[in-house]
């Protein structure tokens, strides 16, 4: 049964496999780990502080 992710590559284009990247795992780690911190400062706007904290679940 095919992934409903083979369609985002377009009709007969399957999705190519790609061997893990250790520093690419620590880069989102790190920009994640960062960005929740930074979520958690009190004189940021609640709109930022949301902003941030969702991409920081993004990224981890």
């Amino acid at each position: 049964m095919p992934s409903p992710l083979d369609n985002l590559c377009g009709p007969g284009k399957p999705l190519k496999m790609e061997a893990p990247d250790r520093s690419e795992i620590d880069g989102l780690l790190h920009s994640g780990m960062a960005r929740l911190t930074d979520a958690s400062h009190p004189g940021l706007s609640v709109e930022s502080r949301f902003d941030l904290a969702y991409n920081a679940a993004h990224a981890l």
